[in-house]
This record gives structure tokens, C-alpha cells and sequence, in this order.
């Protein structure tokens, strides 16, 4: 059971972190080179439990503000 729930956790993981490398990616405000921006990705991978409703209320804030 314990590792069916780890690999669940590495397999979400690894999907996040290819969804915002590439939503990073487009992103032309973020230099690509700082070691701080892959650091702040990494982090935000690892940590996706409590990263991802924060990541998603910042998309909603975006939209919203787009639409404005």
C-alpha cells in the first residue's frame, strides 16, 4: 500500500512538472537562466500537495484579470 501511494505521489509529480515546465516555458517575463526559477520549480514539484491550489488560484487570478 505504502508503495502504490509513493508512486502515485512520483507519477503526479512528474506530470506536474512537465505541465509547468512548459507553462514556464511560454512564459516571455521569466529569464530562463536564473537558478532561482528551476529551484522555485523544483520545490513546487516536490511539494505539489501544497503548491498546486495556490498555482491554480494564481491562473484564476490571471484569467480574471485578462478578461478585465
Amino acid at each position: 500500500m505504502l508503495f502504490m501511494a509513493i508512486s502515485y505521489y512520483f507519477l503526479i509529480s512528474f506530470v506536474l512538472f512537465i505541465y509547468w515546465l512548459k507553462f514556464w516555458l511560454t512564459d516571455s517575463t521569466t529569464p530562463k537562466t536564473h537558478l532561482k526559477s528551476w529551484l522555485i520549480l523544483m520545490v513546487g514539484t516536490s511539494l505539489w500537495p501544497l503548491v498546486l491550489p495556490f498555482a491554480y488560484l494564481e491562473l484564476l487570478t490571471k484569467i480574471s484579470q485578462q478578461r478585465s
